[in-house]
C-alpha cells in the first residue's frame, strides 16, 4: 500500500460522483456499495464497479458487512474489476480475513490480475472486532491497512455504549488498542474512519490531530470540503521536515565515524531517534508526491 493521508468515501451507484471524489485532492476513492448505497440501489452499485471511471489515486471498494447475504457478490465484483484493495465493514474474525485471501487469489487469477494485488482493511466497528484487531492484522499478507471506526453515533460507539466527543476521551483506549494491535502486527498505515458532521471543520480538525498524535497516519472523508483539513493535518510541517533532515544527517554523519548517540540542538539523538526522523521525512515525501500527482490531474 502506498502512503496515504486521505480517502475519501463516494457513493457506489453514483459514477458523476466517483468521478468528483476522484478530483477532489484526495490521496484514495472508497467506492462505498454499504451505508452510502439504498438496498434497491447495491445491485446497480456493484455492477458500476465494472465500469469504474479512469483514476490518478487508488480506489478501495467498501462491501456489504459479514453478516449480510451480499459481501461475497461484492468482493467478487471488486476482485474482478481490479480496485486497489476491499473495505471489510464490522470486522471481527481472523478467519474471514483468511477465507477473503483465498477468495482474492482465485479471482485475480481467473482476471490476470497479479497476484496480492487487491489489498484487505479491515473496518474495526465494535468490541470484538478492536480484541482481535491483531489476529485479523497478521492473517494474511494482503492487510496492509487497519481502519479505526469510531464515528459519532456509530456501531462501535454504540457497541461500547461509550459517549463521542471530537476530544475522543470515550474512546481513547479503544482508539489506542486498535493503534498498538495494527502496530505490534507491522501494519505500516493504520487509519482513522471518519467525522460525521462534515460542516465543522474545527472539530474535524481536533480529531484529526488527535488520531495523528497517537500514531494513526490518515483518516477518511466523507465529504470533499473535509479533504484539506486531513491532508493538512498528516503532512509534516516543512519546519518540522527540516529539523528532522537536521537531526537525520547529524547522527548519519556520526554513525559513519563510529558513533550511535549524539546531541543536536541539546537533545539526545539515537537510533531510535533517527528512526522517527526518517519515518516523518518520508511522510512529508510521500505527501509530496501525492501533491504532484494531484497538481498534474488538475485543469
Amino acid at each position: 500500500m502506498q502512503p496515504l493521508r486521505s480517502m475519501l468515501f463516494t457513493p457506489g451507484h453514483r459514477r458523476d460522483l466517483i468521478v468528483k471524489a476522484i478530483a477532489s485532492g484526495t490521496d484514495a476513492v472508497i467506492v462505498d456499495l454499504e451505508d452510502a448505497v439504498a438496498l434497491e440501489a447495491k445491485t446497480t452499485a456493484r455492477e458500476l464497479l465494472s465500469d469504474l471511471p479512469e483514476s490518478h489515486v487508488p480506489l478501495y471498494v467498501r462491501t456489504n458487512g459479514p453478516t449480510t447475504d451480499m459481501m461475497w457478490d461484492d468482493v467478487v465484483a471488486a476482485g474482478r474489476a481490479g480496485v486497489a484493495g476491499i473495505m471489510i465493514p464490522k470486522a471481527e474474525h481472523a478467519d474471514l480475513i483468511k477465507e477473503l485471501d483465498g477468495a482474492l487469489t482465485a479471482l485475480e487469477r481467473v482476471a490476470g490480475h497479479e497476484h496480492g494485488s487487491v489489498e484487505i482493511i479491515p473496518l474495526i466497528e465494535s468490541g470484538l472486532g478492536s480484541r482481535n484487531t491483531y489476529d485479523m492484522a497478521i492473517a494474511s499478507d494482503r492487510v496492509e491497512c487497519i481502519m479505526f471506526g469510531g464515528g459519532e453515533q456509530g456501531d462501535l460507539v454504540a457497541d461500547l455504549g461509550c459517549e463521542w466527543t471530537p476530544e475522543g476521551t470515550g474512546l481513547m483506549y479503544t482508539r489506542s488498542q486498535v493503534l498498538a494491535s495494527a502496530r505490534a502486527a507491522g501494519i505500516q498505515h493504520p487509519f482513522e474512519a471518519v467525522f460525521m458532521d462534515f460542516r465543522n471543520l474545527e472539530a474535524l480538525r481536533v480529531e484529526t490531530e488527535l488520531a495523528r498524535r497517537l500514531g494513526y497516519v490518515g483518516k477518511v472523508a466523507i465529504h470533499p470540503a473535509q479533504v484539506a483539513v486531513i491532508n493538512e493535518v498528516f503532512t509534516p510541517a516543512p519546519e518540522v521536515v527540516a529539523y528532522q533532515r537536521k537531526v537525520l544527517e547529524a547522527f548519519e554523519q556520526a554513525e559513519a565515524e563510529g558513533s550511535a548517540s549524539i546531541a543536536v540542538d541539546g537533545k539526545m539523538v539515537d537510533y531510535a531517534v533517527a528512526r522517527v526522523a526518517r519515518t516523518v521525512i518520508a511522510r512529508a515525501e510521500a505527501a509530496e508526491r501525492a501533491s504532484a500527482r494531484q497538481n498534474q490531474e488538475t485543469p
